[in-house]
């Protein structure tokens, strides 16, 4: 309890810490006493940002365009957000009323959550799950309602899904490609979960920020299968397509009234994405052969890893569709965050403990976003460790 004093409030209160960052600030304090460690915990590309993105961003600097923008951000990439998705969906998007920037994809899943859900209402989430749909949900003080995927493919949960959906119920929340699992949402588990979002009055949050991360199968659009802004609202941004985290680019396509109450949100707590980022942007969404050429890195580095598993004896691993992530079973009765703290004290390997994304069971999660000789060493010496755990 917080003395009288320094008394925070009931949302700071609720809020936890970040999962995922938990273990790159313990291995980074590790490193710190000398200890080498093999970072596989967080989805940072190992990549420099292309250098046209760059270029584009410094030539607006020399132009002088660092002032402010408009908080949904400047005409240009709104317009050219707008057409790309128009096309890609068939929707027609208004780019004044249907989309705005925000400082990442998590400023727009925030501006969103805190616009469309009371205290007391739930979001539905399948999980494995990234932890800052939770985090948010439990800053506002509503309900994250948890439906477990199948832990054999991660497919979608349909029964138990509409069995979760109740009065309360605000929005499902969904994630194709998944962090951390890879798995892609095929047509008709799109068209269900339309059929979800209509029969119970629902809005249909899509997170699609690992859209171009594609290895095999084809990705679909929920928008191009809803049709309609009424009830969709996309999330997605340029960290991991185009290995931009740092630049903090994310953005939202929805209905005008949910866009103008996250337009309102956004003017009071950080004004606008950053002026010469919001140029590169415009530049980042016109380039493909970059991305293409990471997609071939990360599936190489995937199958090596996977060929590797398969020969360790304490770990296996269903093969993701998307996404840059290998979401590992291990063997062994240590639960998940105890035996990552173990793994990197004794191994120096930092990964992150499948619990962090709402899985109790025996997993763990690497990131592919790292050199293949440190995927390798580090699988390799988290099945060691498992081995002396028998």
């Amino acid at each position: 309890m917080t003395s009288k004093n320094k008394k925070l409030s009931e949302c700071a209160l609720r809020v936890p810490a970040s999962g995922t960052l938990k273990m790159k600030i313990l291995s980074t304090d590790l490193e710190a006493t000398g200890k080498d460690i093999i970072h596989l915990e967080v989805g940072q590309p190992n990549f420099n940002t292309p250098t046209e993105i760059i270029e584009v961003a410094y030539d607006a600097m020399k132009e002088g365009k660092t002032g402010y923008t408009s908080a949904k951000g400047i005409r240009p990439l709104l317009e050219k957000i707008a057409s790309i998705h128009s096309k890609d969906t068939g929707v027609e998007i208004n780019p004044r009323s249907n989309v705005i920037t925000t400082p990442g994809a998590k400023a727009a899943l925030f501006n969103a959550l805190v616009s469309l859900v009371d205290p007391g209402d739930n979001i539905v989430v399948i999980s494995p799950f990234w932890p800052s749909y939770s985090g948010i949900i439990q800053y506002i003080g509503a309900e994250t309602k948890v439906v477990q995927a199948p832990l054999g493919d991660f497919s979608f949960p349909r029964e138990a899904i509409k069995e979760a959906i109740n009065k309360t119920t605000k929005a499902i929340l969904i994630n194709s490609p998944s962090n951390p699992t890879g798995a892609i949402y095929d047509l008709d588990t799109l068209k269900f979960i339309n059929d979800l979002s209509n029969d119970n009055d629902l809005m249909i949050i899509t997170d699609e920020i690992y859209k171009k991360i594609i290895f095999e199968g084809t990705f679909h659009q929920y928008l191009s299968i809803s049709q309609s802004l009424e009830r969709t609202l996309v999330i997605d941004g340029l960290s991991k397509s185009h290995a931009m985290t740092g630049w903090r680019f994310g953005y939202a396509i929805g209905n005008k009234e949910l866009v103008d109450s996250m337009n309102k949100i956004q003017q009071n707590i950080s004004t606008c994405v950053n002026t010469p980022t919001q140029w590169a942007a415009i530049k980042a969404l016109e380039l493909e052969e970059p991305t293409i050429e990471m997609v071939v890195e990360y599936k190489n580095r995937r199958d090596k890893a996977l060929e590797l598993i398969e020969k360790c004896d304490y770990l296996s691993c269903r093969k993701p569709k998307g996404a840059f992530y290998l979401f590992m079973k291990y063997q062994g009765s240590m639960q998940s965050n105890e035996l990552a703290v173990k793994i990197l004290e004794e191994k120096g390997v930092a990964l992150t403990a499948g619990s962090v994304f709402g899985v109790e069971e025996n997993y763990l999660r690497i990131s592919l976003a790292s050199e293949m000789k440190d995927i390798l060493e580090g699988i390799k010496r988290t099945n060691d460790l498992l081995a002396t755990l028998q």
